[in-house]
């Protein structure tokens, strides 16, 4: 006789319940060793107990195996596990929004008592657009711009607004695909208009190629207007770096920017600590010394990787077993580096064969290569998801999106941060396998895309060398599911009007 099970309480969580059924079907089948199984199941041993003893839900592999082994119906338990795997990751959001860390996701204004450490960022802010009236907050990515100005900065706006003494509005924007547009009247107050205070946030889309230049020149005079003493408009605006690359040198509302600009600093030691110990202190818990002394060593002089602090701490926060946040919960863990990789391992492991394959064509469609060699988020519309005829898509997005992986918006789905695509091994490693493939595929999605919205016209189909390249890389190709409808259509199309025949 072996060791007996750890006893279950299948009303502990949905992991805990598919434990406790896969325990009965077992117990039901008269009770075999989990030796005697592995010989049926071509699983280890081990493999099958840790699938029965409630710690983590087992890869669907290993159900279907333990099933058959124990004489159940394997189509049966993959429902069942389907069910588990979309109840498992609900229950884990729900443990997660108590949590005082935000993970890979940025902070929100309902964040604002949990936010630390960038009050000086914040200040000289202030400072510019009292006396300027118009300031841009510069910084790469991952250096949390977008939670200061969303958790940090806005509520110290609205509450500057009502104690402002003459009637004043505050609003956040998102450029968008015709920004001047769709904010000309916002942007424009007339003289018996509130004063307006604008924050614009996720402004490197203005820089990402669009059809119309114009439109976005537009839009940033119209901001770097507020900078007249007789506007009644004050901005302050989320500017990358490599913005001031992308713009025309003619364009004479660059210089407005020289004077205007605060550098995102990286946080000193002290705010570290604070964006560390006073969030954990806000929802009654303690972070044990050696902890904060170990992640101040991480991350001190490390401006991008603030998103993976807070993950690493949410990770250690999951793994709490009293009130206080220790040190070997994170060296556990594998430390902050680890915590992403184990998150998204663990979201692939709990993926049958076919829903893996969805994952990594899903997971291609958010990114992009850049003229460095590097990669970076790519947007991607409802529509484009929609698109795929494999079944998997849904399930398989719905299980990134619970994992924190992938955030879904109102008019797009993209990776939570950057630190996905650098932290992610099998990811980064399907990125480089076939970087060319994938150069060649956004330009793909990109052309269906305008050829659909411009009325099919036969002018904006592929010809030539283009239509020769993506034929001998998508039309002949090992994996047939990783077009969209509407992108096999467009090249189909493009052949019809080229003359070629579609191969037999």
């Amino acid at each position: 006789m072996g060791r007996p099970e750890k006893p279950l309480d299948p009303g502990e969580g949905p992991v805990q319940r598919f434990a406790s059924e896969l325990r009965a079907l077992r117990s039901d089948a008269g009770s075999p060793t989990y030796r005697s199984m592995a010989c049926r199941a071509h699983y280890s041993p081990t493999a099958l107990a840790h699938a029965a003893a409630g710690d983590r839900l087992p890869s669907l592999a290993v159900v279907v195996a333990f099933a058959r082994a124990c004489g159940g119906n394997p189509d049966e338990w993959q429902q069942r596990w389907s069910q588990a795997a979309e109840e498992s990751a609900a229950f884990r959001d729900d443990d997660v929004a108590l949590s005082p860390y935000r993970g890979l996701e940025r902070f929100e204004s309902e964040q604002r008592h949990l936010f630390f450490g960038r009050d000086r960022v914040v200040d000289s802010l202030l400072d510019l657009i009292r006396t300027k009236r118009f300031a841009a907050l510069s910084g790469p990515s991952g250096s949390g711009k977008s939670s200061l100005l969303r958790a940090g900065l806005l509520p110290v706006l609205r509450d500057a607004a009502r104690c402002a003494g003459h009637p004043v509005t505050v609003h956040l924007i998102t450029p968008g695909p015709r920004p001047a547009t769709t904010y000309e009247q916002l942007l424009s107050p007339g003289a018996d208009d509130p004063e307006r205070w604008i924050v614009v946030d996720e402004s490197h889309e203005l820089g990402t190629p669009v059809p119309d230049l114009d439109e976005r020149l537009r839009f940033v005079e119209l901001l770097v207007a507020a900078r007249r003493p007789e506007s009644r408009l004050r901005v302050v605006l989320n500017l990358r770096p490599d913005f001031l690359w992308w713009c025309p040198r003619r364009t004479p509302w660059l210089d407005a920017l020289t004077d205007c600009t605060v550098r995102m600093p990286g946080m000193t030691s002290a705010e570290l600590r604070e964006a560390i110990v006073r969030p954990a202190a806000a929802a009654g818990l303690a972070v044990e010394r050696d902890l904060t002394a170990r992640l101040v060593d991480d991350f001190l002089g490390q401006p991008t990787m603030l998103p993976m602090l807070s993950n690493a701490l949410l990770h250690v926060w999951c793994r709490r077993r009293g009130r206080v946040l220790t040190l070997a919960d994170y060296e556990e863990m594998g430390g902050v580096r680890g915590a992403l990789a184990t998150t998204a391992e663990e979201v692939f492991d709990r993926l049958c064969a076919r829903q893996r394959l969805t994952a990594r064509r899903v997971l291609r469609r958010f990114v992009a290569p850049d003229e460095n060699r590097s990669y970076v988020r790519r947007p991607v519309r409802p529509s484009e998801l929609r698109a795929f005829e494999d079944r998997e898509t849904r399930p398989v997005l719905n299980t990134l999106v619970g994992a924190r992986l992938v955030t879904l918006g109102e008019n797009s789905a993209e990776l939570t941060h950057d630190a996905v695509i650098s932290e992610f091994p099998r990811l980064r490693r399907w990125l480089e396998e076939d970087r060319e493939r994938l150069l060649h595929h956004r330009y793909l999605t990109e052309a269906a895309g305008a050829w659909q919205e411009l009325g099919h016209d036969e002018c904006d189909l592929y010809r030539g060398k283009r239509l020769a390249i993506a034929e001998s890389l998508f039309l002949r190709d090992q994996e047939p599911d990783e077009l969209t409808g509407l992108e096999r259509e467009f090249l189909t199309a493009s052949r019809h009007a080229q003359g070629h025949r579609p191969a037999a």
